[in-house]
């Protein structure tokens, strides 16, 4: 009784593979893992990235909220407008030094991009180095204010 169990399982096993192999020969073919359709070769101008994603965000994490105009403001006539010059507007990360033999030179962020300054370099038109320390920088703008920017990120 056993062995005509067997059988009967080997001639059941023995169709169910036919079945498959003949299944997968008149079947649709499967379909493709990439959809060649939706790929762009040559098609238009490709438009150039909004950052770099390796690089960190400049500003802020929150987005800028948009918020409606106001009414202008008109000075009072015959009172003529202060002459006030622009304040302070650099924006720097400072986050570290190098020293090269006895000259400490600063690394630090601007716009997304590192640069290596010494003391007496120009960072951008009009902003000096006039100090430096590996715990912090200090910067000179075109008016004459200075500015100190401490060392960011983690310290021993």
């Amino acid at each position: 009784m056993a062995s005509r169990t067997v059988r009967t399982a080997a001639a059941l096993f023995a169709c169910g593979g036919a079945l498959a192999l003949f299944a997968a020969q008149t079947g649709e073919t499967p379909k493709p893992l990439v959809r060649k359709d939706l790929l762009v070769f040559g098609k238009g101008e490709v438009a150039p990235p909004i950052r770099d994603i390796f690089r960190p965000i400049a500003g802020g994490a929150a987005p800028a909220v948009a918020r409606p105009a106001g009414p202008a403001v008109k000075p009072a006539p015959g009172v003529p407008a202060p002459d006030v010059p622009p304040s302070f507007s650099l924006n720097i990360s400072y986050i570290g030094t190098i020293k090269s033999g006895a000259q400490l030179i600063a690394l630090v962020l601007l716009g997304g991009q590192t640069l290596s300054v010494k003391e007496g370099d120009e960072i951008a038109p009009g902003y000096k180095v006039t100090g430096l320390t590996a715990e912090a920088i200090i910067v000179q703008g075109p008016t004459g204010e200075t500015k100190t920017f401490p060392r960011q990120g983690d310290r021993p």
